[in-house]
Parts: C-alpha cells; structure tokens; sequence
C-alpha cells in the first residue's frame, strides 16, 4: 500500500479538509438533534416553543446542508485529483522506458491493468474511500455522544453491535475471497488474450481457429462463474447483515420504551436515540461490503505498485513505486 499511502502525501491537505467537514458535520449533527430532543419534550410537556428555538433550529440545518454540500465537493475533487495522479503515473512510468525495455512488456499484463486495476481503483477513489471514513467518525461520534447522554440505554440497546463486529470481519473475508478469484479469473483471460494476439499467425497457418475459440470460451466461461459467485456472496452475507442490524432497533424501543415509563428518560431522547440508530448499527450493515472493497482496493494498488511513477509534491523529487 506504499503507493496509495504517496498518493495520500500528494494530497494530504484536501485529504485533511474533506476528514475536517466530516468530523464538522457529525459535530452539527449531534447539535441538531440534542435541539430536536429539547422541542420534543417541550411539546410533550405541552409547553410553547420560543421562536429563537425554531429560528436557532433553522439555522442549524442551514449549516448542516451547507456542510455536506462543502464535504461532497471536497471529497470529490479530493478523489479526481489522486486519480488523475495514478493514471499520469501509469503513463510516465512508461515514457522513461527504454525501446528494449518496451519492447519485452508483457502486453496482456499492461492491458489487463489499464482495464481493469486502474478502472477499479478509480472508481472506488470516487465512490467509497470517504464513505468508509466518513461512517467510522459518525459511528465513533454518536456512540460517544450516546453513552454521555444514557450509558444504559446505549449499552443495552447496542448490545448486538458486538455481533456484528464479528460477523463484519467473518462475512468481509468471505467477500474478499471470492472478489480476488474473480479478479484472477479476469487476469487470466486478459493474458489468453495476449497470446491469442501472439500467435494470430500460427493459428491462421495451421486453422486452429476453433480449437482455440472453445479454449477461449472456457477461460471465459471461468471468469463469468468467478463472477457470479461473487455477487451471490455478497448478496447472501448482506442480506444476513441488514437482518442482524435490526436487533439494535427492537431492543431501542424496548429498553427505551421501558424508561420512558418508568420516567428514567425522556421522549426527546429516546426519539433522537431512534434517530441516529443508523450511525451505529446501520454502518455496521454496511461495512462487510465495505472492508471487501477495501480489501479488493488494496490488491489492485499492490499489482499497480511496480508500473506507476509518482512525484513527491513536496519535495519535487521522483519516486518509483
């Protein structure tokens, strides 16, 4: 990971601003709901809401579209710039080569990273590296700011994230694995390809056109199944995901429900417990997706490490990676 690591470095103050809005943002957050805790119980008690209360509310959700708007733009043009970084560090990698050097690549390896390693890496840059960060602080964040406000209620409610924790890191493997078999497969068709091209002549010479078309199909037939497992996995470990994550929610309004009986807390509290439920057990429904992304990532940027030239922006010097 030493090349995604320089490509932070590259990138270190608009990496550390888009962390800044996120972090600002759960801070608004939080702020936005302990108001909407405190109008909850002022109605509840039947009391009149004061228009600096409704004003100040306002407000607060102005700065917070605001916020995620600025973190939106910020992320995004954090993750175009790393990469455009890569692929111009793809193509200078290759214009110092010299003709011998070019002249022994190995055409198939070069283009299955220009389809697909690149492609992917790219890809997950714009749509998932924040998102993972993001959904760490938010669920850091509100499970500190939840045992400050009821400790028992968040311990009890929260129980059956312990849980999930494990079968995050179980389901993610599971994941992982068979993202890399496809990945495999994948490669192994580029490189069929690549001697198919070679050896176009001999195959015309001697009419092995068919021979060769069902070799090729079964390289094929291999990826495609690769594939699908893959998919199949992913849905089957999510789907058990998306069910074990509702447990925290049942026991939230049981336990809540109970307190606010018993007077131990308030209707306001409980409400925004509710509410931010999804920062707790909704990112760990979503994180075995996200760790065997992550972990199909970090194989690609490892395979993309040897063929890529960056520029250390700092100090103007030339590093190969």
């Amino acid at each position: 990971m030493s090349l995604f690591k320089k490509m932070i470095i590259n990138r270190i103050g608009l990496v550390v601003l888009t962390i800044g809005f996120s972090v600002l943002s759960i801070v608004i957050s939080l702020y936005w709901n302990t108001q909407l805790s405190f109008i909850i119980n002022t109605f509840n008690h039947k009391n009149n809401v004061s228009v600096q209360m409704i004003v100040t509310a306002a407000l607060t959700m102005l700065v917070s579209a605001g916020i995620a708007f600025a973190m939106g733009m910020c992320s995004s043009w954090t993750c175009e710039t790393m990469a455009h970084d890569l692929r111009m560090g793809y193509v200078k990698h290759f214009s110092i080569m010299s003709i011998t050097e070019i002249e022994n690549i190995n055409a198939g390896e070069h283009l299955s990273k220009l389809q697909n390693e690149i492609s992917e890496v790219s890809g997950y840059l714009r749509s998932n590296l924040f998102y993972i960060m993001d959904d760490l602080i938010r669920f850091t964040g509100t499970l500190i700011w939840m045992l400050v406000l009821n400790p028992k209620l968040t311990l009890l409610a929260n129980a059956p994230v312990i849980v999930l924790l494990w079968y995050t890191v179980f389901s993610s493997r599971i994941i992982s694995g068979a993202a890399q078999q496809s990945q495999q497969s994948n490669m192994h068709m580029n490189g069929f390809t690549d001697t198919l091209i070679t050896i176009f002549p001999i195959i015309r010479l001697f009419n092995a056109s068919n021979l060769i078309q069902k070799k090729y199909c079964a390289v094929l037939d291999q990826w495609e199944a690769a594939s699908i497992i893959e998919e199949r996995k992913r849905a089957k470990l999510m789907s058990l995901s998306a069910f074990l994550s509702t447990f925290p929610l049942v026991l939230l309004f049981l336990v809540g429900g109970l307190q606010v009986i018993r007077g131990e807390t308030t209707l306001g509290t409980l409400y925004v417990f509710i509410n931010l439920s999804e920062n707790v057990s909704g990112v760990m429904m979503n994180m075995p997706g996200r760790i065997a992304g992550l972990r199909r990532f970090a194989v690609n940027v490892k395979r993309l490490q040897p063929s890529v030239l960056l520029t250390d922006r700092r100090r103007f010097n030339e590093y190969t990676y």
